[in-house]
């Protein structure tokens, strides 16, 4: 690992981005945005599945309208997470709090292409009265949960101490 990080630090992209002051907080003010876009769709489409918002909508046009969002902002996180790695990977490949964003992006990242494929194919199943569907409300508002933990993990970055001659 460490060898990967010396030669990554070592690019013109990862000298770039430590060279000029104002990279990372262009980066990070845009990868905070989408964060902000994926857990706003992603509430708004639990709230649908609790029967507490956009009641005269069905799921699926709830999912087809809030589920592009999520992937549209996924990329941009994609984009300008790889970047802040690329700008900094002692910081954030040897850290924990990042080990464990990226275990639970994928899992958050599996669960909505389950979900919307789900949809996609028995939207029938999805409209049933919410009420009826205890463990669903359960899996949508631990989905909600993962989400917001995912963001406080990528905040925690900045405040795990990191071993940087050991790294």
């Amino acid at each position: 690992m460490n060898r990967f990080i010396s030669l990554l630090a070592g690019t013109d992209l990862s000298q770039a981005i430590q060279n000029y002051e104002w990279i990372i907080p262009t980066i990070q003010s845009i990868h905070i945005l989408a964060v902000s876009i994926v857990l706003s769709s992603v509430a708004m489409v639990v709230l649908r599945l609790m029967g507490k918002a956009g009641l005269r909508t069905s799921i699926a046009d709830t999912v087809k309208r809030y589920v592009p969002w999520i992937w549209g902002a996924i990329v941009v996180l994609a984009i300008t997470g790889t970047l802040l790695v690329i700008g900094e990977p002692k910081r954030e490949l040897t850290n924990a709090a990042f080990q464990l964003k990226m275990v639970m992006v994928l899992v958050g990242v599996a669960i909505i292409a389950a979900f919307q494929i789900s949809v996609g194919r028995h939207p029938e199943f999805w409209n049933k009265t919410p009420e009826h569907r205890a463990g669903l409300k359960l899996i949508a508002v631990g989905t909600l949960v993962l989400f917001i933990a995912i963001a406080v993990a990528g905040r925690w970055i900045a405040y795990m101490i990191v071993d940087y001659a050991a790294a």
